[in-house]
């Protein structure tokens, strides 16, 4: 019984570690130290682990404590960009390599749309911006290079429109509520 509650503590603690992705290693590393800690104080204290993995607060809920206070490390923003840049190369119907998904191109923008405004929303508007303009400057950037490229040009209006679109895009998380 001993070892079931000692492997269920050992979950525990690397459910938080896996949560908490998200916040720069070192902090995330603290926390777990901390956590860790607190159970250990408890148990010397004469708790029973039961009890005490029944008291601790859920890994999720760990994690958006964790996020309002320490926010998300550079590399998550970056990863969470890479993703929204993919995901905008699919909005543009007119690269040779996208154009037989023409119909399917604004499906992809509404999947942008709401990937951004989940960011913004989980993350915050530092990291929903982040993501949102690297993504509509590569889709600015990726079109305007296929411009120069193709041959015939593209249809009078497609650049301004797909401009605007990038730039509507990009002002997404200033639309989107704070999470309380």
């Amino acid at each position: 019984l001993e070892r079931k509650i000692f492997k269920e503590m050992v979950q525990y603690i690397k459910k938080i570690h896996k949560a908490l992705w998200v916040i720069r290693s070192d902090k995330r590393n603290e926390i777990v130290r901390e956590i860790k800690s607190e159970i250990d104080e408890r148990k010397v204290a004469g708790e029973k682990i039961e009890d005490i993995l029944r008291d601790m607060p859920s890994p999720s809920k760990l994690r958006r404590e964790y996020v309002q206070i320490y926010g998300i490390s550079v590399f998550t923003v970056f990863l969470l960009s890479l993703l929204a840049c993919a995901i905008s190369f699919l909005t543009l119907s007119i690269i040779p390599f996208t154009e037989q998904s023409f119909y399917s191109a604004p499906v992809f923008l509404i999947v942008l749309s709401l990937y951004i405004v989940y960011i913004t929303y989980q993350f915050g508007k530092t990291p929903g911006l982040a993501t949102s303009i690297s993504s509509g400057i590569f889709r600015i950037a990726l079109l305007y290079a296929t411009i120069f490229l193709l041959n015939p040009p593209l249809e009078k209006g497609t650049g301004i429109t797909e401009t605007i679109t990038s730039i509507a895009i990009a002002i997404i998380p200033l639309l989107v509520k704070n999470k309380r």
